[in-house]
């Protein structure tokens, strides 16, 4: 069987077993299988099978600009890259150059910015740094981090997120880690790291994920990490009453169906 053939197979067992898009609360005909995290965001787009949902073709189509923000940033960490590196990132660079007008302008710190952003970190670090709160970034991110939880929900029980759930979810960079934004305490509770794996293949040094359920299966916390460049931690829940968000890191609650709008006002 050719490799077309197989991924054509394991498509449709995918439709078969869930016929519904997961992002619209199972009232949506799946179309299309979505990959989160997305290809693009592996090395040569080299990626494990696994963690691929059903999806209508608005939830897919309606976030690739937001899946190729989050692989950019991905590989925007302070590890050496190699030659595939480069090239990934050339590609990444140009794919959100023509698809994302101004959103590289954005990220640009001048010389007077890149020195106050080194006084302000604990330690001292080398390289330079980029600006990723202004509203391109924060608006394609915020897709990208709810996307992961209503994903993430499903690959562990199994459940699309209903209509009357929703997901909170918050995008953090690894400066807010050096400055001590990101809520530690989260670990205290969440299980062992998972990841992606084929064989002895595995991509733990680019992505994994931790979870945990409460009330059953009626909510859930994940965090997702991507190399050292940035995080996601999301909450979940089958019911949005269940949701106490007021803390000092409010999140937006995003209920199914409404994934696209985040990025409806920039006409992705």
């Amino acid at each position: 069987m050719s490799e077309s053939a197989a991924k054509k197979r394991t498509h449709a067992r995918i439709l078969e077993a869930c016929p519904n898009c997961i992002y619209c609360g199972g009232h949506v005909a799946a179309v299309s299988i979505d990959h989160v995290p997305p290809r693009a965001m592996f090395l040569g787009k080299h990626r494990p099978k696994g963690l691929e949902f059903a999806s209508c073709k608005k939830c897919n189509e309606g976030t690739g600009h937001a899946d190729l923000v989050a692989s950019l940033l991905s590989r925007l960490s302070p590890d050496a890259a190699n030659d595939q590196e480069k090239a990934d990132l050339t590609k990444l660079l140009s794919g959100v150059s023509n698809n994302i007008p101004g959103l590289l302008e954005e990220m640009h710190l001048d010389d007077s910015d890149q020195a106050v952003a080194h006084k302000r970190l604990p330690k001292s670090l080398d390289g330079g740094f980029l600006k990723a709160n202004g509203p391109l970034v924060s608006v394609h991110m915020q897709a990208f981090a709810t996307k992961l939880g209503f994903a993430l929900y499903h690959e562990l029980t199994g459940q699309i997120v209903p209509v009357g759930g929703g997901v909170a979810a918050r995008w953090f960079s690894n400066v807010d880690r050096l400055e001590g934004t990101f809520p530690q305490s989260v670990f205290d509770i969440l299980l062992a790291p998972m990841t992606l794996k084929q064989g002895k293949f595995d991509v733990s040094d680019q992505s994994s994920y931790q979870w945990r359920l409460a009330e059953g299966d009626r909510m859930a916390l994940f965090f997702a990490s991507f190399r050292h460049s940035f995080a996601v931690l999301a909450f979940v829940t089958t019911d949005i009453q269940l949701f106490d968000v007021a803390t000092q890191h409010p999140m937006q609650i995003v209920t199914p169906g409404k994934l696209t709008e985040l990025l409806a006002n920039l006409g992705s």
